[in-house]
């Protein structure tokens, strides 16, 4: 085991130095080839005069000349090979940017180069003629490039590869794709002459625009009237520029007021710049909608409308007819938007309206009162059910106890009887009126109402205290002159 260790270990230790020596020996290969192929063309110069002069025979020339193809061969291979091992692609920029038309995309330019061994090769150029026209054009060809999601290794380019035909040593070549998932890194596959590799890229911003790019995960929204509805917007920059970004909202009728906040401090932005390094800002579009419908705020009807941010400068370009842009007016503006809608829900509201909560009663008396029904909200109301929740043993009447429907502004009148039980204890009791109802499927809340009853004693059991009182007061002044009479 140990001896397996040491001798992996030597081998990794000595991989660099073996590197080396193949690369030693193929050049030392090289200068053998060349000396041969020298020496086989010489013979052959040699051997045409021969044949000129008819010293030697046409066979043993053909020899000769064989023999010199084979070492030119020989040396173009090793030519090759010396060449294929020290020419390589280096990716030379890899840039995100976003297209008027809102697509991301990726301009990836690569390079051809060679390095190592370019002083060895200048000790060949005198024999370059044993290149081949490929040979001499220095160039690498059939190039294939592709972008691949580092996280997944699925590929996010469109289209999926592009082959470079060709490139010259020491030149570059650019290709274009179609971003697919929006990342701020990529790996790169290489695929040519027989190599293939990848290669993780942090993609840049285009220094030569300003561009910034919206996006919104909540791009529509419901909400109902006097409520308020927020949009998260993501901002992407694809610049190096550190200019000053104008936000605005246009569409948006002006009954719905809007504030930008920043995503962290929460505070309220009209401008905002990206810090140094920073490309990605998060924010919210937060919306007020009023209490009310009306003309351009109609229920159930959606509002489109843009979240736009641009460069002061555009800004100022635009500052005083923004609201006069149509849909193709906004879609050529330089500037990050995007477009948002809004639907406005009515919200349906139950008042209960009594004459008074507060009533007195006797012992054996009822409550009965007139109360109303009304939709404050703006949305109909269903199913309105009305129920009161009493003190033990005391019951209630209403009528009607059921409303099937009531739309927004109106009121109906609900006749309702509280009845205490006969041996009612005397003193104050509380009685709330409480409604259940929905609005557009959903449940509508209401505040209970609540009656206050004071029970007093009946007016005969009064009187007939009253007389008691009154005859015991009687008896008690009799005794009591009798008593100062007797003291006489």
């Amino acid at each position: 085991m140990k001896k397996t260790l040491l001798t992996l270990i030597s081998i990794l230790l000595f991989m660099p130095l073996l590197a080396q020596e193949d690369q030693a020996s193929l050049l030392l290969e090289l200068k053998k080839a060349r000396a041969s192929f020298e020496i086989a063309r010489q013979y052959h110069e040699n051997d045409k005069k021969l044949l000129e002069n008819e010293a030697i025979s046409q066979a043993e020339f053909n020899n000769s000349k064989n023999e010199l193809l084979t070492r030119e061969v020989d040396y173009q291979k090793l030519l090759l090979r010396l060449m294929s091992q020290q020419s390589y692609i280096s990716i030379e920029k890899a840039i995100k940017y976003r297209t008027l038309t809102g697509e991301k995309r990726v301009k990836l330019t690569v390079r051809s180069t060679m390095e190592g061994n370019q002083d060895y090769l200048k000790q060949f150029e005198q024999h370059f003629d044993v290149f081949t026209p490929e040979m001499r054009s220095g160039k690498i060809y059939n190039i294939y490039l592709s972008l691949i999601n580092i996280e997944n290794q699925t590929i996010i380019g469109s289209p999926y590869e592009i082959r470079i035909p060709s490139i010259d040593i020491g030149k570059s070549g650019t290709v274009d794709f179609l971003l697919l998932k929006d990342v701020e890194s990529i790996q790169v596959g290489l695929n040519y002459g027989g190599k293939e590799g990848h290669k993780n890229i942090y993609l840049e911003k285009d220094a030569s625009t300003s561009l910034v790019d919206i996006i919104s995960s909540r791009f529509a929204q419901e909400t109902d009237l006097g409520s308020t509805a927020s949009f998260d917007l993501t901002l992407e920059r694809f610049s190096t520029s550190d200019d000053i970004y104008q936000m605005t909202v246009l569409g948006l009728p002006r009954q719905i007021t809007y504030d930008f906040l920043d995503g962290e401090t929460n505070a309220r932005l009209s401008q905002m710049r990206f810090s140094q390094g920073e490309n990605i800002r998060k924010l919210t579009l937060k919306t007020f909608l009023p209490d009310r419908d009306d003309e351009s705020v109609v229920i159930d009807q959606p509002i489109s409308f843009y979240a736009i941010i641009l460069t002061k400068d555009v800004y100022a370009k635009y500052k005083n007819h923004l609201d006069e842009l149509d849909e193709a007016a906004i879609a050529a503006l330089e500037g990050g938007k995007i477009r948002l809608e809004l639907i406005p829900r009515g919200v349906g509201k139950i008042i209960v309206k009594a004459p008074s909560l507060y009533h007195e009663i006797t012992a054996g008396d009822s409550v009965n009162m007139k109360i109303k029904i009304m939709n404050d909200g703006t949305r109909t109301i269903d199913n309105i059910k009305i129920t009161t929740d009493n003190p033990l043993n005391w019951k209630s009447l209403i009528n009607p106890d059921i409303i099937s429907t009531l739309k927004p502004g109106e009121e109906v009148e609900v006749f309702t009887s509280i009845i205490p039980p006969k041996d009612a204890n005397l003193g104050a009791q509380e009685v709330k009126i409480k409604t259940e109802a929905v609005a557009n499927n959903r449940r509508v809340s209401a505040e209970d109402k609540t009656i206050r009853i004071q029970v007093n004693a009946s007016k005969s059991i009064g009187w007939t205290f009253a007389l008691i009182l009154l005859l015991v007061g009687i008896v008690i002044g009799i005794v009591y002159f009798g008593i100062r009479i007797s003291k006489r």
